[in-house]
């Protein structure tokens, strides 16, 4: 039989589990059974998976068959497809009125106009593509001379720039006549080339104004860092010390010399050098109102320190001016 001294242990650790267990909450009257809920609307976009672009391109195609001659595709954006695709703020943004130049230039309005464009006509080319397939052997002349009325409407919109040419006229011609087994056939296939440009259309499209704003921040990052710099190296595997000029280039020009990426997060700076010698990395922060950098840097060869920078020249290309780019020696 257990002793006093291992009784008292168990009636503790009963008394401590007990307080670390949820009470529920009591009421006079009985729970209600649960009840079956509502089944929900799945929600467009989630941050987790893709939107459901086919059930977009369907509630608006009332809208999308009218474009481009009596509708606008970017307003169609902005009232519906953005905000029902979960891109609520490039919906925004492009609706936004008063923007100077300066602010559209660091917006990247004119690639988030055309990227919002490009998204809307690849869902208006997905529901031409459903409404021919649905033109099977039991359609109504009444369905079949829609989609031709679509087609012809729509032909230099949906071909500028895109392979949808041939598709196209296939089924411009192949709705025209009583549909046949071999015919319907026919019309399933171009509407299958159809739907697949626009699916990878769509999806591209929509990745990029996705992440427009993290192309917004790294642009301005890019902006902030360009110009000339003034480093002093001190590397700890031999204790030598180092100054060296470096030159960033402006956002949008890429040169063999620079960095191979290149990530500025608020003050947060990363650097990656990949040269013959080996891949060097620097971590770095903005001080002194981003006049000087102060951060570490560690390369394959063993080498590692501290790096102090500091702004001597803005911008190479501001008024005008071309950028020149000097060669950046690895910190050995």
């Amino acid at each position: 039989m257990p002793n006093h001294a291992a009784r008292s242990l168990l009636v503790a650790c009963a008394f401590i589990t007990c307080l670390a267990t949820p009470i529920p909450a009591r009421s006079d009257a009985a729970a209600p059974a649960p009840q079956a809920s509502a089944p929900q609307a799945p929600t467009p976009a989630l941050a987790d998976r893709l939107p459901a672009f086919q059930s977009v391109a369907r509630a608006n195609a009332a809208q999308l068959v009218l474009l481009p001659s009596q509708g606008d595709a970017l307003a169609l954006f902005k009232s519906a497809v953005g905000p029902q695709l979960g891109l609520q703020d490039a919906a925004m943004t492009i609706g936004a009125k008063g923007l100077t130049q300066t602010m559209s230039r660091e917006l990247l309005m004119p690639d988030l106009t055309r990227a919002a464009s490009e998204l809307v006509r690849a869902l208006a080319a997905w529901q031409l593509a459903q409404a021919t397939k649905e033109s099977g052997l039991a359609a109504t002349p009444e369905q079949r001379q829609a989609v031709r009325q679509q087609i012809e409407s729509q032909m230099t919109w949906l071909t500028e720039g895109t392979p949808l040419d041939a598709s196209l006229k296939q089924i411009l011609s192949g709705t025209s006549e009583a549909p046949t087994e071999e015919r319907v056939a026919q019309l399933g296939g171009a509407a299958a080339q159809i739907e697949a440009w626009a699916i990878e259309t769509a999806h591209r499209e929509w990745f990029r104004i996705y992440n427009w704003k993290d192309q917004v921040r790294q642009q301005r990052g890019l902006t902030r860092l360009c110009g000339t710099w003034q480093w002093s190296i001190h590397n700890h595997q031999n204790h030598r010390e180092e100054k060296t000029s470096v030159i960033f280039a402006p956002p949008g020009l890429v040169v063999s010399n620079s960095p191979a990426e290149i990530t500025v997060l608020g003050d947060s700076v990363y650097l990656r050098w990949e040269t013959p010698a080996g891949v060097q990395e620097d971590s770095l922060l903005f001080s002194a109102e981003g006049q000087r950098l102060e951060g570490t840097f560690v390369n394959t060869v063993g080498g590692w320190g501290s790096i102090t920078g500091k702004r001597t020249a803005t911008c190479l290309n501001e008024g005008g001016g071309k950028a020149t780019i000097s060669p950046r020696r690895q910190h050995h």
